[in-house]
């Protein structure tokens, strides 16, 4: 059984990318479209070109990372090193102000190069210290306690990020009544979470280092015919094709749903930073709550029924505020009354989905021993290297989508129009919960449950005997 002080010290490492994921899925392309004035349509290719790049250099790092052997172990040099990276570039990326009076292609490659920068040095230490936390039990229940407690961190650092945006940096200014409007608030917001993620990077993996010993080194071939055939027993499992279509179909639903949040608070319900930051209360609440019944949860329904159950209920909640505006239900825009009643869908729709994430992190670990079982090799750092590129897809298929609408409609960015603005909505409130029909019907397939997992370990143990 893992100690808790390792569960706390391994997990304070998911505060790194809850920081990046909150800002990237709710600020970015907001503050290039909306508050610098970049064309949506070069935003978006901006993260599209960025996600490209993203597909190849995660899975390279699962298999760098998979196969180094020295004395700082597999994951851990790649953990130390990301901080300057992850650090330096996700300051750049907010740097831009609106009176530099750069031209359109400048914004476009300053925003792509340090959005790039950025994901590449986050995969530099997400893919390894994720596989880290998969290796080191192999236990069905222990796995989910400790990426329970992993998302848990993620999922607060990312409400405290959001914290400190609207209640210190967005505030009202005689300038900017709507602070969130505010270009110079985000240099501030991006420097604080720079230095925060740099820490809980540097943190973790100092911590964790002297659990080194008790993982195995690499004993494979490091040809490229050897490499490329285990790949193929890899990701060519039946479990784990499931589980990445699963997932990137739920990203490109979730992704679209989060990343256009941010412009209907603002423009079609006029709500003030202040007001927003009532929100985060929910989310924190419901962090706490799902932490405490995931475990539970998945001991008594296992694994893939909880995950459909989490995005079928997602998928009821989200349509709640679109049906009820439309039958005149809703208070008036503007007013703290319409926050306490958005807050309702919005509870139900934080704890699912962040007991589907715990789930759904610990289920790779399962997929790692069966793939072991027909490799005879641990490749935790490719299997998770989806997972990693997946999260990345959530945030960035859903600003790609959703700057490619916001060009469709001619969105303005100085006063958008109640049609535009209307139009968001019903793709926040109705298309996007419609899209999670696809992944709720890709996990109904999975069938590595807690059964077939202890088969897989039982048969697992009986070859080294052999």
């Amino acid at each position: 059984m893992l100690s808790t002080k390792f569960k706390f010290n391994y997990s304070v490492g998911g505060i790194a990318n809850g920081i990046k994921t909150d800002t990237f899925t709710f600020f970015l392309l907001f503050f290039y479209s909306r508050v610098i004035g970049l064309d949506p349509l070069l935003a978006s290719s901006a993260i599209a070109l960025a996600l490209l790049i993203d597909s190849f250099t995660d899975p390279i790092m699962g298999v760098i990372s998979d196969r180094t052997n020295t004395k700082y172990g597999r994951r851990h040099p790649f953990m130390f090193f990301s901080f300057i990276p992850i650090s330096i570039f996700y300051v750049l990326l907010f740097t831009p102000q609106s009176d530099w009076e750069l031209t359109q292609n400048q914004l476009f490659w300053w925003m792509f190069l340090c959005a790039t920068l950025t994901r590449v040095g986050m995969t530099l230490f997400d893919v390894p210290h994720r596989s880290f936390g998969a290796e080191i039990s192999k236990d069905y229940d222990e796995r989910t306690k400790l990426f329970s407690w992993r998302e848990l961190f993620s999922w607060v650092a990312g409400i405290s990020n959001a914290f400190l945006a609207y209640f210190i940096f967005f505030r009202s200014t005689p300038d900017y009544p709507l602070g969130q409007l505010n270009p110079e608030a985000y240099f501030s917001l991006a420097l604080t979470g720079g230095f925060l993620m740099a820490s809980a990077v540097l943190f973790s993996s100092l911590t964790t280092r002297h659990e080194i010993k008790n993982l195995s080194d690499w004993k494979g071939s490091t040809t490229l015919s050897d490499i490329f055939n285990e790949l193929l027993v890899a990701i060519t499992n039946k479990s784990f094709l499931l589980f990445f279509f699963g997932n990137l179909t739920l990203s490109v639903s979730w992704g679209l749903l989060n990343n256009l949040t941010l412009f209907i608070n603002t423009d079609f319900w006029g709500l003030k930073g202040s007001q927003i930051s009532i929100f985060l209360f929910v989310y924190l609440a419901t962090a706490f709550i799902a932490f405490a019944l995931t475990p539970k949860l998945v001991a008594l329904l296992d694994k893939r029924k909880l995950v459909i159950l989490c995005v079928f209920g997602v998928a009821v909640a989200c349509p709640f505020a679109f049906i009820t505006y439309n039958l005149g239900l809703t208070p008036d825009k503007g007013s703290t009354q319409l926050v306490l009643f958005l807050c309702l869908p919005l509870f139900f729709i934080s704890t699912l989905s962040i007991m589907g994430n715990m789930t759904r992190d610990s289920m790779i670990g399962d997929i790692a021993d069966e793939v072991e079982l027909q490799s005879g090799k641990r490749q935790e750092g490719v299997l998770y290297s989806a997972v990693s590129f997946v999260q990345k897809v959530n945030t960035a298929i859903g600003s790609i989508t959703g700057g490619l609408v916001l060009s469709y409609l001619n969105y303005s960015a100085d006063n958008p129009t109640y049609e535009q603005t209307y139009s968001l909505f019903f793709v926040q409130g109705v298309v996007g919960p419609v899209l999670l029909i696809v992944p709720i019907f890709i996990f109904y397939f999975y069938t590595l449950d807690r059964k077939r997992h202890s088969e897989i370990l039982l048969k697992i143990k009986e070859k080294s005997f052999n």
